[in-house]
């Protein structure tokens, strides 16, 4: 039972993240170009920029998600975690690859790439989350990467 909610929880994650993501893109522009929006939308066209959509929308989330599962499951942060870098590295790692064979940007191609990502972090999270169950890990620890990710890339950016 627990496993058919937390399936659907998934799926309907990855659908608020596809919507959430995508209007998240445009957000910056409709806001007049608000730097208060842009600490939470992608400001330009660079790909660190674009991990926003992915992050933010997730971080929400799973947020809303943890009142009714993280409770009874350790597990929640750090799965939620793992599956967020895994989506987050997916985003460059094919957007670089295959701008490397082509020289060019394809934008049909790009949108899959976001899709792609999201579905990987979500099935990486439901996947550890139902499979693997982390005592020693807490909920603070979880926090805690989530919030190290956000800097890291920030810093990055910062410096780019």
């Amino acid at each position: 039972m627990m496993q058919k909610k937390f399936s659907r929880y998934i799926v309907i994650g990855v659908i608020f993240n596809i919507i959430a993501g995508t209007l998240l893109h445009f957000l910056y522009e409709w806001s007049g170009k608000n730097p208060i929006v842009g600490l939470f939308a992608p400001v330009n066209e660079s790909i660190i920029e674009h991990l926003k959509m992915l992050y933010f929308p997730m971080f929400l989330w799973v947020i809303i998600g943890y009142y009714k599962y993280a409770r009874r499951n350790r597990s929640y942060f750090p799965s939620a975690f793992a599956g967020l870098i895994c989506g987050l590295l997916t985003i460059p790692a094919i957007f670089y690859s295959y701008t490397a064979f082509t020289n060019t940007e394809i934008l049909i191609v790009d949108i899959i790439i976001f899709i792609l990502s999201i579905i990987i972090a979500y099935s990486i999270f439901g996947f550890i989350f139902l499979n693997y169950h982390w005592q020693s890990m807490s909920v603070r620890c979880g926090v805690l990467l989530w919030e190290i990710v956000f800097v890291l890339f920030t810093v990055y950016y910062l410096f780019l």
